[in-house]
Formats: structure tokens, C-alpha cells, sequence
């Protein structure tokens, strides 16, 4: 008698933890988490031809652009600032896009396309051929929020070869660097200020190449 109740009663405690199990599993799956939304912003860069005169007796040659280079350091889509003199952190919150070598490169295409330079301005990709070639390499692009006034800094290299002399030799080379004051340390005006200073220095070098190939408005 006394091991049927003990049988007894173990199978009770069982079933109890059992239920209490049931019921604590589906309790979990009803309980909504509360998690702070990621709200991210996302920017463009882009360089606007604003009341530019463009070159309407360019040369018959192609220009093919290759994929613009970023340095590692910030060549990923989240917005870098400067903090200190040494000190630099990247902005989760408020990125770019799609990478800004991407970004860039289309950019530097459309540019030199609309420049009336080129018969053709061709991206690696193309099938097409091309008689100069042109290369960008993005040393430096951030927010330096380190002193009193925010700005926007940008270090760029570029390269033309000739492309039609298999020694391929370099017949241009410039480095550009801009430091442009933001209105405010926030990513949306910092980015404002990139876009300016990709604007001033895709006109500048649209003079330099003009006066390589010798063309004139």
C-alpha cells in the first residue's frame, strides 16, 4: 500500500512539473521583448554640376575610370569622425548608402561624361576601349569633430595613363585636399560638406585633365 502511494505521488510531481513547464514555455512565447529600434540613417555622396560651363570641343579619345579606392580605414558605410588628435570613431547609427568607393567611382564617371572632354567615358567593366585611363585613390574622408568648428575632410589622389602606350606611362598626377566647415557637427551636415568638397575637387581636376588633352571651351 505504502509503494502505491508513493508511485502515486510521484507521478503527480511529475505531471505537476510537467504542466508547470507547458505553461512557463508558452508564457515565453507570448511575451513580446522590448528592443530600442535601430534607427539608422542612411547618405549619399554626390558631387552636382551647378551652372558649369562644359567643354563643347573635347577630343574624339575614350576615358575609362577605374573603380575609385578607399583606404581600409574608411572604406566601410559607417560615417568616421575625428574626436581628438589621435582619437577617431565610427558612426553605427548614421552611414552611407552603399560604400563610398561605389558611390564615388559612378559619381567620377558621370562627371567626366557630362564634361564634353571625352567622345566616351567607359567603367572597367565596359567592353570598350579607351585611350586614357583614369584611377582615384581616397586617402582620407571623415568628420573631424576635434575642434571648434566641424568639418568635413577629404584627401584624394589621381592618376592618368596613357592608355594607348602599352609602357602605359603616367602623363597626370594630382592630390586634392579639402577641408570644408560643416554647419553643424550632426552626420547630415558633415556629409553636406563631403558633397562639397567632392563637388570643388571633380571641378578642379576637370580643368587639369582639359588642359592635359588640350582641350579648350
Amino acid at each position: 500500500m505504502e509503494r502505491i502511494v508513493k508511485n502515486y505521488i510521484s507521478k503527480k510531481v511529475i505531471t505537476v512539473c510537467l504542466a508547470a513547464c507547458c505553461v512557463m514555455a508558452v508564457s515565453a512565447g507570448c511575451v513580446k521583448l522590448e528592443r530600442p529600434s535601430l534607427d539608422r540613417k542612411y547618405y549619399t555622396l554626390s558631387a552636382v554640376r551647378s551652372g558649369q560651363n562644359v567643354f563643347t570641343n573635347g577630343t574624339s579619345k575614350n576615358l575609362i575610370v577605374r573603380r575609385i579606392k578607399v583606404s581600409s580605414r574608411y572604406e566601410d558605410r559607417d560615417l568616421v569622425y575625428r574626436i581628438s588628435e589621435n582619437g577617431y570613431e565610427s558612426d553605427y547609427y548614421n552611414a552611407f548608402f552603399v560604400p563610398p568607393a561605389s558611390m564615388l567611382t559612378q559619381e567620377l564617371k558621370g562627371w567626366m561624361a557630362d564634361s564634353g572632354i571625352f567622345a566616351h567615358v567607359l567603367g572597367t567593366d565596359s567592353m570598350g576601349t579607351g585611350e586614357l585611363l583614369l584611377e582615384g585613390v581616397v586617402n582620407s574622408i571623415y568628420g573631424d569633430l576635434s575642434g571648434t568648428s566641424p568639418k568635413a575632410v577629404i584627401n584624394m589622389q589621381f592618376f592618368m595613363f596613357d592608355n594607348s602606350n602599352p609602357d602605359m606611362p603616367i602623363i597626370y598626377s594630382r592630390t586634392f585636399s579639402k577641408e570644408i566647415v560643416a554647419d553643424s557637427s550632426s552626420a547630415s551636415a558633415i556629409v553636406v560638406a563631403m558633397n562639397k568638397g567632392f563637388t570643388d575637387i571633380f571641378s578642379e581636376l576637370e580643368k587639369d585633365i582639359a588642359a592635359v588633352v588640350k582641350v579648350k571651351n
